[in-house]
Parts: structure tokens; C-alpha cells; sequence
């Protein structure tokens, strides 16, 4: 096959952030990053494998998370390959120590943490023996913040995190106001994880108490007199055990002038749908929480009987027990279809999803994972991430408009090819290699994932196992799309002309970048009525898109709902509140909300072509999705 020309832009981005010293061309990674993963194989099969892999990467059909990428071949294999891990830390002064200690270890080894912080007791309860109280989930994760701050993994990427806090949590009022209003957490995404409960409560808006150890919080109005002036003065909600407890937390937290004074007004539980509505004001307003629903992933999963799936890693796109990690590796969509036959290739498409299974599994293999803890729950699941990449420009060159229902339709069926392959590999490197060791085949069979799959796959697990419990998941891609110059994961392009922007010496520079595929069917003179950019797209087509893939996905999916600058909450939450159930993730990101856009999108008019396709001078050609998850081109990408 043929090597894989890189983009002016992909070059810069190979040589910046992955190229090993003297190291010039995508090729030459390609052979170091094949000839490291084959190492897992029997000498007898080492060469044959290796070219396999050497030819899906080097042709640009399969490419590997960024991790794997930039760690191949250095340091005599004794690099972390993987991307990403999940930390839960229990309610203990040893436990939260750890936590921070193994967070450290795996950001200098190059990965993202994901935090669930539901088990650290609520912001001033009793500890116990100590003559103190306790400091509350949050300021777990300020401690870890701050520590992230001086971490520099890999080429100086700063550290990437994500937090989680469950929608029961005391503290969660708190949790969703510390990033928007108060600026801190600022090296962390930030999620609620919901439950089926919470919803039927917001539908039926009802109450909705807090709880930790079986005890109920309440929720009380207090209020702030800030620093004596009127305008600064505000009502908080407040939870706590009673209203001294309340207000105690309230002085705790709110506190931001020695003058401010608070005075408890009563209590005034929050409602269902009163909590439902901040999480998406704020989503509205900064892109953060998301929303993780819990109870699905639990559900919808093929390891309930042996793990319990408490958080995501930073962009969200792999659920996690304590110290689970993810294996991530891509097809590129793009490079399936065929010029030829004016289609898919899907003999292509199947042997890249093959290959990818088998490259991902002996990752796993060969890995040095920062901790024993990390390394203990990888290999008993053995869970993998294959992804894909490129799809909004699949359905480009296959003349699909994004979230149509005929792009809809296609999708049912690339993604249970997808899937079905992936599995059948899975299975045939149990047959030859072993199960993963927690396989048992009738609590596997009996999980409502696995449940979903074809009957002739479910008879050949039952015969030969599976080799890896979880196999799929949908990955944002973002720098690892640009390096291969392709729209990113399975989200639409932003635009196909936009504006880049940005600030140098206090003075703002602007470059026209132009999609380089839609440059190239304009200079063709092809049809450009399928260049739709990330909001041209409806919510609504959106969440489609997502919910029609998430049906083959057995982890779960990295997708940005965009919104336009004048969405609001009242927009966003009847949608939200009618797919939650059943999408495990869901994120939107209203335009603006990072204050100063750094790109701004170029309607596609024929004015506008035009004008701007004229221009030769000061252009740069690249991809950008719809994507705006800020890690989307770190530790995922």
C-alpha cells in the first residue's frame, strides 16, 4: 500500500509532536510503531503481522491513539502507551493521598485521569477523632488541580483531566458552580453522572434531597452580603444536614472578601428540574458539565458482573472502574472509500477493523503501565478502544448529507460491520491466545450489551471466549485527524471556510483556512452541497447521529452538540432531558462560550465562495471538527 501523504499541516504536526529525533517522514514512524506492537507476537508470526500493521499505518487506515504514536520504539519499549485512566478515590486521608501520588505517576507517563469523587464525604462533615472537618469532594479535586498545574507530559502537554461528581452528592452545588463562577479547576472537564432516578424525578419534578452515608441533605437559602455593597449581595443554594450545617458550608465555600457576612434565611429544597436547569445554564454558558448517565453505562456494558463502571476518562469517550485505562487506536473512515467502484470498500474496511483488534490487543501486551494498580485492572478486562475517524468526510465523498436519514440508514450499517468484525477478531485471538480472565460465557452472554449481538457472534464467544471485554468506542481524534487531514472522529467539520484567530503582542492576526477537501471538489467542480459545518447541523441531527452509533458501541461515544451564540437553556434542556436515558454521555457547547472565538465559521454562500476562494494568498488548508472538547487534541488525539 501506499505510504500516506501528509498535508503541509500534518507534517508540521508529525515533527512537532510525535517525530522520534531524525526521524522525517510518516513512514519511517509507521515501521518503528509496527515493529513495537508486532513484538507481542510468536517469532513464528512476528514478521507477517508486522507488515500487517506496517501497511494499515503507513497507508493512513489505521492509526494509533497519540500515546501509542509518539511512545513507540522509545526508551527500550518502556514507554505508557496508553492514553488515558480512571481514579475513584475512597473516603480516606491515605486513600486521597494515593489518588494524587498515582495521578502524578500517570501524567508524567503521558496519560489523561478521569476523577470520580462521589465517595470523599461532603465539605465539612465530621471525620471523626480529628478536631477538624472534612475539606469535601471538590477540594479533592482543587488538591489535584494543583498538581496538575506543574505537570508536563510527553512534548509539554499539559496535564488532562476530567472530573465527576453523582447527581446525590451534597456538594454538587458547589461542583457546578466552582469552574463557571469561581475559575478554578481550570486543567479539568467537568461531568455529572446521573442516574434513571434523577430523570424520572425531573419529569415528574419532584424534590431532590441529597445524600451521603444514608443521610439526607437538605437544601436552604442563604444570604451573602458581599463586602457591605448591594450588588454584590446574592441568595445561595445551599445543602446541608440542617440549616447551621448550611450555612457553615455556605462560609466555607462563598467566602471571598473578610467582610462578606451570611445569614440563613430557611430552607428551600431544590427541585428535580431546578438542578436539571443549572446543570445546562452553565453547560450554556462555559461547555461544562457534561452529562454522564451512570445507570447506563452500568447497564449497557459486558462487565456489570465483574466491575462496576464509576467514571469516563478526560474526553469522556471510555467508561471506567478504579484504575481502568484505555487502549485507543482509529480507522480512518476517509481511506475507505473507493474511487473506483464510487462506494465503500468494505473488504478494506474489514481487514483495517481486523488488524486494528489485534494492533490494540498486543498494545495491551506490551504496555509498562505507570502503576501495578493500573496494570492489575487492564489486563484482567484486557478493554481496548477502536475508534474511527474521518466519517463526516466518508459521507462527503459518498454524497450523504450529515444527520440526514439516509446518512442515518448508512450508519446502521457501517457500524454493525464495524462491530461485527471487531467481535469475530476478538474471538478468534481468544481461540488462539486466551480469554480475557474474567470471562465467564454465560454472565458474558447474559449482559444487556452482548445480548444485542448477532447470534452466529454469540455462539462463537460461547465456543472460544473473547479475548478483550470491551472492543469499541468513539474517540474526538482531534490532532490525530489533522495529522492525516481528515475531519475528526465521527463529528461534522466545523466549516468548510472559517477564520482562524488568534492573539500575538496584544494583536489579533486572522488567517482564512479552507477545508482541504472542499477545496479540492471546488476546484473539481463537484457538488458542494454536502459541506455542512458543525452548526449547520441541528441539535437534534446531532444527537441522532450519536444515539444511531451508540447502539454498536459497547463503551461509549466523544460527541460535541453545537449550539448556536443564541441557544439557551430553555433550548437545549427538553432535548437533553429526552435522550439522556438513552445516550451514555452527552455534551453541548453553545457558540462562545469560551469567550473569544478562536475560529469563526464563513457561511457558504456563493457570495462567499467566491469572494474567498479567490483569494490565493494568506490561506492554510485544515480540518477542524465540530468537536470542542478543550483535551480533544491531547490525550485522546
Amino acid at each position: 500500500m501506499a505510504i500516506a501523504k501528509l498535508s503541509e499541516l500534518g507534517q508540521e504536526i508529525f515533527e512537532t509532536r510525535y517525530a522520534y529525533p531524525g526521524e522525517k517522514s510518516w513512514g519511517e514512524r509507521a515501521k518503528i510503531i509496527a515493529r513495537t506492537i508486532a513484538s507481542a507476537e510468536k517469532d513464528a508470526d512476528k514478521e507477517k503481522i508486522e507488515k500487517k500493521f506496517y501497511d494499515a499505518i503507513s497507508s493512513g487506515d489505521l492509526i494509533p491513539g497519540g500515546r501509542i504514536i509518539y511512545g513507540s520504539g522509545r526508551n527500550k519499549g518502556s514507554q505508557n502507551l496508553l492514553n488515558c485512566f480512571v481514579i475513584v478515590p475512597e473516603d480516606s486521608v491515605d486513600s486521597i493521598g494515593k489518588t494524587i501520588q498515582d495521578m502524578y505517576k500517570i501524567s508524567c507517563a503521558g496519560g489523561g485521569v478521569g476523577f470520580n469523587v462521589s465517595k470523599i464525604r461532603p465539605r465539612g462533615d465530621d471525620i471523626g477523632s480529628v478536631a477538624n472537618s472534612a475539606p469535601g469532594a471538590v477540594s479533592v479535586l482543587k488538591m489535584i488541580n494543583e498538581v496538575g498545574e506543574h505537570v508536563r507530559a510527553g512534548k509539554n502537554r499539559r496535564t488532562a483531566l476530567m472530573g465527576i461528581l453523582n447527581i446525590s452528592h451534597p456538594d454538587l452545588i458547589e461542583f457546578l458552580h466552582v469552574k463557571l463562577d469561581r475559575g478554578e479547576l481550570n486543567n479539568f472537564n467537568i461531568s455529572v453522572a446521573i442516574t434513571n432516578r434523577f430523570l424520572e424525578a425531573v419529569e415528574l419534578d419532584e424534590d431532590w434531597f441529597f445524600t451521603f452515608n444514608n443521610k439526607e441533605y437538605h437544601t436552604y437559602d442563604i444570604f451573602r452580603y458581599g463586602k457591605g455593597q448591594e450588588e454584590e449581595s446574592e441568595i445561595l443554594r445551599v445543602s446541608g444536614l440542617d440549616q447551621d450545617d448550611a450555612l457553615a458550608r455556605a462560609e466555607n465555600f462563598y467566602k471571598v472578601d473578610w467582610r462578606d457576612t451570611f445569614e440563613a434565611i430557611g430552607q428551600n429544597d431544590i427541585k428535580a428540574s431546578e438542578l436539571w436547569d443549572l446543570i445546562w445554564k452553565n453547560s450554556v454558558e462555559s461547555g461544562d458539565p457534561g452529562v454522564y448517565n451512570i445507570d447506563l453505562s452500568n447497564k449497557y456494558t459486558n462487565v456489570s458482573y465483574f466491575e462496576t463502571l464509576d467514571a469516563t476518562n478526560p474526553c469522556g469517550e471510555i467508561s471506567l472502574p478504579s484504575y481502568g485505562n484505555c487502549c485507543l487506536g482509529n480507522i480512518n473512515l476517509s481511506n475507505m472509500y473507493d474511487d473506483d467502484i464510487g462506494g465503500v470498500d468494505w473488504k478494506r474496511l474489514a481487514r483495517s477493523v481486523r488488524t486494528g483488534v489485534r494492533f490494540l490487543d498486543n498494545v495491551l501486551t506490551i504496555n509498562t503501565f505507570p502503576t501495578e494498580d493500573c496494570k492489575l485492572v487492564g489486563q484482567r478486562s484486557r478493554r481496548i478502544g477502536l475508534g474511527v475517524m474521518g466519517l463526516h468526510y466518508l459521507l462527503i465523498k459518498l454524497g450523504i448529507k450529515y444527520g440526514s436519514e439516509k446518512c442515518l440508514e448508512f450508519l446502521d450499517r457501517l457500524f454493525s460491520t464495524i462491530r461485527d468484525e471487531a467481535y469475530k477478531q476478538s474471538i478468534y485471538l481468544a481461540r488462539d491466545k486466551a480469554p480475557f480472565p474474567e470471562f465467564d460465557y454465560k454472565k458474558y452472554l447474559s449482559e444487556e450489551y452482548s445480548r444485542t449481538l448477532p447470534a452466529r457472534i454469540r455462539m462463537l464467544i460461547k465456543r472460544y471466549g473473547i479475548r478483550n471485554a470491551v472492543i469499541l468506542t468513539i474517540p474526538p481524534t482531534g490532532t490525530i485527524s489533522m495529522l492525516m487531514g481528515v475531519s475528526s472522529g465521527v463529528e461534522p467539520i466545523f466549516s468548510a471556510m472559517y477564520h482562524r484567530r488568534w492573539r500575538h503582542n496584544n494583536i489579533w492576526k486572522d488567517k482564512l483556512v479552507v477545508d482541504p477537501l472542499f477545496n479540492q471538489y471546488y476546484r473539481e467542480k463537484r457538488d458542494l452541497t454536502n459541506f455542512v459545518g458543525a452548526y449547520d447541523v441541528s441539535p437534534e441531527d446531532h444527537i441522532k447521529v450519536q444515539a444511531t452509533i451508540q447502539r454498536y458501541i459497547d463503551s461509549c461515544i466523544s460527541k460535541t452538540i453545537n449550539l448556536p451564540k443564541t441557544a439557551t437553556t430553555e433550548d437545549v434542556k427538553t432535548f437533553a432531558l429526552d435522550y439522556a436515558p438513552y445516550l451514555k454521555g452527552l455534551t453541548v457547547y453553545r457558540a462562545g462560550s469560551y469567550g473569544e472565538e478562536p475560529l469563526v465559521s464563513i457561511p457558504l454562500t456563493d457570495e462567499n465562495i467566491a469572494k474567498y476562494m479567490g483569494e490565493e494568498e494568506d490561506r492554510e488548508q485544515g480540518t477542524q471538527s465540530g468537536d470542542t472538547c478543550s483535551l480533544a487534541g491531547g490525550e485522546c488525539g
